[in-house]
């Protein structure tokens, strides 16, 4: 039986979901922004992408080309309750789905279609349902075929609100006149290698022969462009439960000014810590290795230190908020920064399962156990940040946030 998959790619969606909120947004340019203080916009409307504004454009930039542009804060919290009433759509039509970001989503209906009175009919049941249940100004857009890899480039074709399909009968004509760096996988990097050997297209890429390839992308790479350049890919969905287990848990955060002021850079680092740590325990995991990242410009002797690194392999995992934040403000004290710091980012990683490791008997230890789970108890009912450390107290507000990928989706959707 001839696969048939969906990819499903909300429009517009950081933007959409805000104008669907304001109505006094609709029809207008819109940016949303990480928050006050920053300098890029991470999502664009539909109407403001026509005027060349789109993610990455600098704030200067965009009001430069649109004076009237609206710049909203990001609200994750917001995007994440739309993309889980998204799934929860999809889902009603296949067992067989992949959260492949925020917003996007693998479907299988190769089973199921007959159900539902075949896939066009599939189609406009989820569209309808977007539209009644989460809103008329969220749209996303479906591409069709027998395998993810051409299913994902066949959402981007018809764009927004819109559907298309590609079959056997179409697959070159569509590969053939698509960019390279277009088809998922394929990154720019990449390309460029592909370009100074003067293979410009798939075309060109499905003629050239594997010796060739090898000298410039070794062997791994020579097997997936050809594969690419027949629209082949045999992998499949990846179900939620079947996620690989997380190597490390992090987060990072860009302050919204450069700062030398200790107590922000302390209060900062513990915010990061007390997420990064709940993730952890939300998996169930313990980790051994605290990481730290620190960005920001330097000033040594007319030269400009970027960035610092440093980690530490502690002889018991933690997974408490404050025991990470120990190790990582003994990290940055050891880098002996000597500048602004604009950026921070800590790691937790050497995860291993929490009930595999021994029970302390000491009651200082068990006493901590218990007050980190009725925190995380309350926060979890009541609002992230319900509870938390005094040392956050009147220090920027730091909640958490949902990555563009969902690199941690194993543990933002495991109970989807």
């Amino acid at each position: 039986m001839t696969k048939c998959i969906l990819h499903l790619d909300m429009d517009s969606f950081f933007a959409s979901v805000e104008q669907q909120a304001n109505p006094r947004w609709r029809n207008k340019p819109l940016g949303v922004i990480k928050g006050e203080g920053r300098t890029c916009i991470i999502a664009a409307s539909r109407e403001a992408k026509k005027l060349g504004i789109k993610t990455g454009t600098t704030i200067y930039e965009a009001r430069r080309i649109c004076p009237s542009i609206v710049l909203v804060p990001a609200d994750f919290d917001k995007y994440f309750s739309v993309t889980q009433s998204f799934i929860e759509i999809c889902s009603r039509y296949s067992p067989d789905w992949e959260i492949f970001s925020i917003d996007e989503l693998f479907l299988d209906v190769t089973e199921t279609q007959s159900l539902f009175g075949g896939v066009s009919a599939i189609v406009r049941k989820i569209k309808k349902a977007l539209r009644e249940e989460v809103g008329e100004y969220i749209t996303c857009s479906i591409g069709i075929s027998y395998n993810r890899l051409l299913a994902k480039l066949a959402s981007e074709i018809n764009k927004p609100d819109g559907v298309f399909e590609i079959t056997l009968d179409n697959r070159d004509e569509i590969l053939f006149k698509t960019k390279l760096s277009a088809v998922c996988g394929l990154g720019r990097r990449l390309e460029q290698k592909l370009l100074e050997a003067g293979i410009t297209d798939f075309k060109s890429l499905r003629a050239v022969p594997e010796e060739c390839l090898l000298t410039r992308v070794g062997p791994f790479w020579t097997k997936e462009l050809k594969r690419m350049a027949w629209g082949e890919d045999d992998s499949l969905l990846t179900r939620v439960g079947e996620i690989p287990k997380a190597k490390s848990v992090s987060r990072t955060y860009t302050l919204r000014a450069n700062t030398q002021d200790r107590k922000i850079i302390r209060a900062t680092l513990r915010s990061l810590c007390e997420e990064a740590a709940f993730k952890a325990r939300e998996m169930g995991l313990v980790g051994r290795l605290v990481g730290l990242a620190v960005r920001g410009p330097v000033f040594v002797e007319g030269n400009v230190a970027a960035s610092s690194y440093k980690h530490k392999t502690l002889r018991y995992p933690v997974d408490a908020g404050g025991d990470v934040f120990e190790i990582a403000w003994e990290l940055f004290q050891e880098m002996k920064w000597l500048g602004d710091v604009r950026f921070l980012g800590v790691w937790l990683s050497q995860l291993i399962p929490k009930q595999n490791q021994n029970l302390s008997l000491l009651p200082e230890e068990q006493k901590k156990e218990n007050l980190i789970t009725a925190m995380d108890k309350v926060n979890k009912r009541f609002g992230e940040l319900t509870l938390y450390p005094g040392i956050i107290l009147r220090s920027e507000w730091i909640k958490s946030e949902i990555n563009g990928f969902l690199g941690d989706k194993a543990y933002r959707f495991g109970r989807v």
